[in-house]
């Protein structure tokens, strides 16, 4: 669906330029740093392992519903090229603009080991043995895909020798998230939409021909996003994981060219 908006988008900028409009398009280099906390709640039934003679062997059958959780927070560094188009609205100094990314962001693998399934069984006033402990290692990786950016520029033509013209920008931007995990306990979280607001600074410099430099800077806050486990038996745990405040800044680099 995303492809098809920024399609649509890029067809209105060339469509304003058939119409003797005036239209940049260019390439963008973007990295910048993103924070984030999460929380992993998982909640299920678990076992007793330990009986104390017969009389207590109904303990052994009945499981007892645990929750736990664990939160933590990350700094994600992130580089990635986009493609941008503006429509001039005439002399305004006011530009309508899409850029899109065409290739799928991809996060690191984070693995982890775990240790399952420890037992302790005995009967009464009797030894208690031990049973090993399980090993699992667990994988997590995110793709960030389709991210489509719309915005609104002011552009305030100056004379600072290598600056032409100053311009603040805002707007939304809106990828899909992609979830691929290998989990000991089994739980699949499903894929979701994230959405953000975005304002900016920057300063441009014009060259012969059209050609345009320009550099920005900007600050993201994204949307809470809670993902749940897809697996919802009667055995499968209620997992969920809650990302918020997730907030950041990126750096451009952009090369252009006004029609």
């Amino acid at each position: 669906m995303k492809k098809i908006l920024a399609v649509i988008c890029f067809s209105f900028l060339s469509l304003n330029l058939a119409n003797a409009e005036i239209l940049s398009v260019g390439v963008s280099g973007n990295v910048g740093m993103l924070e984030a906390d999460g929380k992993e709640t998982i909640t299920g039934t678990s076992e007793r392992a330990v009986t104390y003679g017969n009389n207590n062997t109904r303990l052994r059958a009945d499981g007892v519903s645990t929750t736990t959780s664990t939160k933590g927070a990350e700094d994600i560094y992130i580089g990635y090229v986009s493609l941008f188009g503006e429509a001039h609205l005439l002399d305004t100094g006011l530009r309508l603009g899409v850029s899109y990314v065409p290739y799928a962001l991809e996060s690191e693998t984070t693995a982890n080991d775990r240790h399952d399934n420890c037992k302790n069984e005995g009967a009464a006033n009797a030894n208690v043995t031990t049973t090993a402990c399980v090993n699992t290692k667990q994988t997590v990786q995110i793709d960030i895909e389709d991210l489509i950016t719309m915005y609104v520029a002011y552009h305030h033509e100056v004379d600072l020798g290598f600056v032409d013209s100053v311009f603040i920008k805002g707007g939304v931007l809106e990828p899909d998230v992609l979830t691929k995990e290998k989990l000991a306990s089994g739980s699949q979280y499903g894929n979701t939409t994230l959405s953000g607001q975005f304002i900016g600074l920057g300063v441009e410099k014009n060259m012969d021909n059209g050609l345009f430099v320009r550099v920005e800077g900007n600050m993201t806050q994204y949307q809470d996003i809670k993902l749940t486990n897809q697996l919802t038996g009667t055995d499968e745990n209620a997992n969920t994981i809650d990302i918020t405040g997730m907030d950041g800044a990126t750096a451009t680099l952009s090369i252009g060219k006004s029609f």
